[in-house]
């Protein structure tokens, strides 16, 4: 399922392995012109207001795959849905910055819409607040973003997670998909993690220009914490990983018509939530 900011290289990479594998790969795509219309609009209420914690509205467009996923299921009669998100994936600062502890869970289960309902709420007020305060959000993007909401915390998610019971290993991981499937590297940056997501490279922007952190950070401690990584290893490749992708950074604004050199002026004009040495 699409939402508008699939990266023409996550398509081939899909169809390399779909073809390899003999599997049917059966695509939901979105009205994608008002999808990426609705993006420009939550990003430009965005930095006219910058905060934090409505970093993820410019991702609320792609949370649908949840309903699609579970109507797939019914449409094919397929038994379960199994879902390879790596259990290292835990983004909980993101709820942070929206004022919301993150809660227990199981640990082995990625945190995707496994928060409490008292959370659930007050993420819902927090977002009515910013709307409110924001009238910009109050935009043609509203519904879609209020089902993405219901499909990401509501419905159903009785999925089989694959790396509850296979070692998520990143380097045999890679080496297979490169060496088997022909898997296709992004060209601005040596990691593999999210290169098919074209948000990713905007967004994990913001949270370390603004806060001195991103989504590398975390994903990397989480694996310090398992033993995985040594920690001098990790600061290396967090060093790395987060060098700004300034090609993608730029594919992304030109996708949702948004001025690049506009955008970043006023993302590096954020006061800082830390203190430079």
């Amino acid at each position: 399922m699409t939402g508008g900011m699939v990266t023409d290289l996550a398509r081939r990479n899909q169809a390399r392995l779909c073809g390899k594998l003999g599997v049917e790969h059966i695509l939901v795509s979105a009205d994608i012109n008002k999808k990426r219309n609705h993006i420009r609009e939550n990003v430009n209420a965005w930095l006219k207001k910058p905060e934090l914690g409505m970093v993820p509205l410019f991702m609320a467009g792609d949370k649908h795959y949840f309903y699609y996923a579970n109507k797939l299921r019914k449409q094919t009669g397929a038994r379960l849905i199994a879902m390879s998100m790596n259990p290292f994936e835990k983004t909980d600062f993101k709820y942070g910055f929206s004022q919301i502890k993150p809660t227990r869970f199981d640990e082995k289960i990625p945190s995707v819409a496994f928060q409490n309902s008292f959370n659930k709420l007050n993420l819902f007020f927090y977002y009515g607040k910013q709307f409110l305060s924001n009238p910009a959000y109050l935009n043609t993007s509203l519904f879609d973003t209020f089902t993405a909401y219901i499909s990401y915390y509501f419905i159903p998610h009785n999925y089989l997670f694959l790396y509850n019971y296979i070692k998520w290993d990143e380097k045999e991981i890679e080496e297979t998909l490169i060496r088997e499937y022909d898997w296709e590297t992004a060209a601005d940056t040596k990691s593999t993690w999210r290169i098919g997501d074209g948000t990713a490279s905007f967004y994990n922007y913001i949270y370390y220009t603004v806060a001195g952190f991103s989504e590398n950070d975390t994903f990397r401690s989480n694996q310090i914490r398992e033993g995985l990584l040594d920690r001098t290893s990790a600061l290396e490749i967090v060093k790395r990983d987060n060098a700004p992708r300034f090609d993608s950074i730029k594919w992304y604004c030109d996708t949702i018509g948004i001025s690049f050199a506009e955008t970043l002026k006023r993302i590096n004009s954020i006061p800082k939530l830390y203190l430079k040495k």
